[in-house]
């Protein structure tokens, strides 16, 4: 075993090297703060010591003082501890502490990830990720389950198996064409990302959105083409202690994992989730397909209601019974494709019906033509007492 000392001193030579840089900032900021005569004095911050103490206490009190230089000395010359009473001076010192952190502080992105290019991503439009799925041994049940739960020793991570199929006649793809069905599996985490962003079944809005899917070859599943590193701005270098010769090892370190390029096999090509099935428990995606997409290709947009609080049914609890959570409609070439169509409650009352006229078509948005005139959103229903409260109040403006 090394002596303690000798040990306690190579720790202290590892620490003084990487707060060097740290104590030689501030120690210049507080010199310069102190022999600047634009600047108004500085005073030391007691209470760093002794919780509660102010400097008026200090200089009412030579008892107190006394007590402070005989139990610390160098109280008043602490860069630490020096605070200045000019809230300017205050302003400029944290914004040089947040420049400083900047720098010691870096995220770096991930230089693999996809980007969408403009007319893509003005069009409300994602990137999604996927890899080819071996036809002979990634089908069935027990491959796919080993898709998505692979073991402990394996260098996959858990993907999700599914297919491409449908026509795009901007392609010439037909969907009666078997070279039109795409075995794919996609990372677990691309699907999980924009669940918790926008949910799925009857509230959500995962299936009835456009991504723009890229398909991969399936021995470039690899998961370090989807992570973002951060990379602290500092000497990662260690120090290995010999306790028997007592020599110390500098140890460099890892040089940061660099990942040869891939080439997709089908690039932004765009899709409508389909077919989620998620884990009775877990809720966890267990298979999804993606459909095809063109414009003017018809696509269900969930329906959301604004103005309640214009509703006097709605703003006294009243709620309305969707029947139909979602319209079919077509989206017109290089439109927006939106993320909802917006439900105007204002003026509605228990009982009322709302139908179709009451929705909010966007720009570049028409309704599908097999939508009916009369296609029923819901009908307004309230709590108890909401109906009998609103004949009271027509009553009363009848008799005025």
């Amino acid at each position: 075993m090394a002596p303690p000392l000798l040990r306690q001193a190579v720790i202290q030579s590892r620490l003084a090297a990487r707060l060097s840089k740290r104590a030689t900032v501030h120690h210049q900021r507080a010199m310069m703060m102190c022999t600047s005569s634009a600047t108004p004095p500085l005073y030391a911050q007691p209470n760093q010591y002794v919780t509660g103490v102010t400097n008026d206490q200090l200089e009412a009190n030579q008892a107190m003082r006394d007590w402070y230089n005989a139990n610390f000395p160098s109280w008043k010359e602490d860069p630490e501890t020096i605070i200045a009473t000019d809230p300017s001076l205050l302003e400029n010192t944290t914004e040089e502490e947040t420049e400083n952190d900047s720098d010691e502080e870096e995220l770096i992105t991930n230089p693999h990830a996809i980007t969408l290019p403009e007319e893509l991503s003005k069009r409300n439009i994602r990137p999604l990720v996927a890899y080819l799925r071996d036809p002979e041994n990634e089908t069935g049940t027990r491959n796919c389950d080993r898709l998505r739960y692979p073991g402990p020793n394996d260098d996959d991570f858990p993907l999700v198996p599914g297919i491409l199929h449908g026509s795009d006649p901007t392609a010439n793809i037909l969907s009666i064409d078997p070279s039109s069905k795409v075995l794919v599996k996609t990372p677990w985490f691309e699907i999980q990302r924009e669940l918790d962003r926008y949910a799925s079944g009857r509230n959500g809005s995962f299936e009835n959105r456009v991504y723009a899917l890229t398909i991969f070859p399936s021995e470039d599943a690899y998961v370090g083409y989807h992570k973002s590193v951060r990379q602290l701005n500092k000497d990662d270098t260690t120090y290995h202690l010999d306790e028997e010769t007592m020599t110390v090892t500098e140890i460099p370190g890892a040089p940061p994992e660099v990942l040869p390029d891939r080439t997709p096999i089908v690039e932004n090509v765009l899709v409508i989730p389909a077919d989620l099935q998620l884990h009775p428990v877990a809720h966890a995606a267990l298979c999804v397909n993606f459909i095809r997409y063109h414009a003017m290709k018809p696509i269900k947009i969930p329906i959301r209601t604004i103005n309640e609080e214009e509703s006097p049914a709605m703003k006294k609890g009243g709620f309305i019974a969707f029947v139909n959570t979602f319209v079919e409609c077509l989206v017109e070439e290089g439109g927006v494709i939106p993320e909802r169509i917006e439900l105007e409650c204002t003026g509605l009352r228990q009982k009322d019906v709302v139908r179709r006229e009451r929705l909010i078509i966007p720009e570049g948005v028409t309704v599908h033509p097999r939508v009916k005139s009369d296609f029923l959103v819901g009908t307004v229903f309230g709590a108890k007492g909401v109906g009998a409260d609103d004949e009271e109040e027509e009553g009363e403006e009848a008799k005025k």
